[in-house]
């Protein structure tokens, strides 16, 4: 998604169980600090999906990843693009765990998730090689928010630009 007006909002936090709720819940304050309506589709979709990446980092890439980055951009007011960063290079891939399994589906459920927005998931290696899962979900911001972006009027720990967002990256489009 090539974007005009963009607010980038950073996090790293150590690639811990206990650290997913705190990233969740930051995410969750940096959406709500930009006017996202807290009850919104986008919301619901990022909350569960930021668990859900987080989580796979824990269980999948945390002996390559001791910090992982959460990064959350707001593009052009009408988009919420968030990438969870780990230190594995493989792309990550929807397992199929079977009807005992206890885990094994979160991929599936973002994927779903995703499907029913008209969002996207993507994974782009990284020059540290890892890599970062990126999804993409429409949204609405208040007058204010997107009266904030329009200007390019920026918040302490914001960044904002006119640079396109560069997928050319990316490893393979997660289907």
């Amino acid at each position: 998604m090539n974007a005009r007006h963009r607010r980038t909002r950073t996090i790293d936090v150590p690639a811990n169980a206990d650290q997913v709720p705190l990233a969740r819940r930051a995410v969750l304050g940096i959406l709500h600090d930009w006017g996202v309506p807290d009850d919104s589709d986008a919301v619901h979709a990022l909350r569960l999906i930021a668990s859900e990446l987080l989580t796979n980092v824990v269980l999948h890439a945390s002996a390559a990843t001791a910090q992982t980055g959460v990064v959350v951009e707001l593009l052009d007011g009408a988009w919420i693009r968030m990438g969870v960063h780990d230190g594995h290079a493989d792309c990550p891939a929807p397992a199929d765990p079977g009807t005992e399994a206890t885990g094994g589906r979160g991929l599936k459920i973002v994927h779903a998730v995703l499907e029913e927005l008209n969002g996207v998931i993507l994974t782009e290696h990284t020059a540290d090689g890892g890599k970062t899962v990126w999804v993409e979900v429409p949204c609405t911001t208040d007058g204010q928010a997107t009266r904030a972006v329009d200007g390019l009027v920026e918040e302490p720990g914001d960044t904002a630009g006119v640079e396109p967002v560069d997928d050319t990256a990316a490893c393979a489009a997660m289907t």
